[in-house]
């Protein structure tokens, strides 16, 4: 149990820091460089909180568990919009702009639709995962090349060398990583001391742990009232989870993808990419009415899937 605790406390602690260490340098690089943060949100922020998804999906294909792998991506993208989103905007104001996320948006329609296709046959072939991840250099490049947002002044910006930037970004990706395992494997063992079921360990626990890095970050973001970087971290994120996660993961070894998923799990996950794009049309900074909505989604998804 004291192990349990220890690292529970650690793995927070190294969220905490790794967020503070990837939202302060990813913002001082984008002012640097005239990049807008939204794009700094959407590409290099969204793939380090997405490491923990790329792991987990990899070595759980390795292993022939290709349930988990899938499973894992669409539980983080609900998690991603409903807890994520929804618990960062209740605490802190975010807000967020039709005209600066609407491609985003939907292209990780485009890529949901796209694994609805490639997965209706209950296999994910490598071919197809090829597919995703030449998807994915064309978002990146386009997000580069022809940026959405605009930019913004932050009191946070770090007064520092390129190169030390960098490696705050970098470091916070680390400390993300390992900060993410830590508080996995604690939330683990304690649901094993008390007695509850490893499947239920892994719909719940698992699934909440590889979401960290995208909490952390977007409520550290918004506390720092950088809302593009919090908003561009989700979306990014799931555009991400899809694209490299599953694409690298088939690619390495064929999915097997349940079909019991498109009754459930996958049509809430594109349900809330389409509730994106209604509350970026709504008054900003997001209501904490409609916060709230999104938070109870989440937990009613979790009730359903038991």
């Amino acid at each position: 149990m004291l192990m349990s605790l220890i690292f529970l406390a650690v793995g927070s602690t190294m969220l905490y820091f790794g967020a503070e260490w990837i939202v302060k340098g990813g913002v001082s690089i984008a002012a640097r460089l005239g990049i807008p943060p939204l794009v700094i949100g959407l590409t290099v922020v969204a793939f380090g909180t997405s490491l923990p998804e790329l792991v987990v999906s990899i070595i759980a294909a390795m292993e022939g568990s290709s349930e988990i792998a899938v499973g894992n991506v669409i539980g983080s993208n609900i998690a991603n919009v409903g807890l994520v989103l929804g618990l960062s905007a209740l605490i802190f104001p975010i807000s967020i702009y039709y005209n600066n996320i609407k491609r985003d948006l939907y292209i990780y329609l485009a890529g949901s639709a796209l694994f609805v296709f490639f997965a209706f046959d209950g296999r994910l072939s490598r071919f197809e995962g090829m597919i995703f991840f030449i998807s994915l250099i064309f978002y990146v490049l386009l997000s580069i090349r022809h940026p959405n947002g605009e930019e913004t002044s932050s009191e946070d910006r770090l007064d520092a060398p390129m190169g030390r930037l960098v490696a705050y970004l970098i470091g916070g990706i680390l400390l993300l990583g390992f900060g993410a395992d830590l508080f996995v494997d604690g939330a683990i063992f304690m649901a094993r001391l008390l007695g509850i079921s490893e499947i239920i360990i892994g719909m719940s626990v698992v699934a909440f742990g590889t979401s960290l890095p995208e909490l952390a970050t977007s409520a550290v973001a918004a506390y720092h009232k950088e809302s593009a970087i919090s908003i561009g971290n989700i979306i990014g994120s799931n555009i991400f989870n899809i694209l490299s996660v599953l694409g690298i993961s088939s690619m390495i070894q064929p999915l097997d993808s349940p079909k019991s998923i498109m009754t459930l799990e996958v049509p809430i996950m594109i349900g809330y990419g389409l509730v994106m794009i209604l509350i970026a049309k709504l008054n900003q900074p997001l209501h904490r009415i409609a916060s709230s909505i999104l938070l109870a989604g989440y937990f009613i998804f979790l009730y359903l899937l038991f």
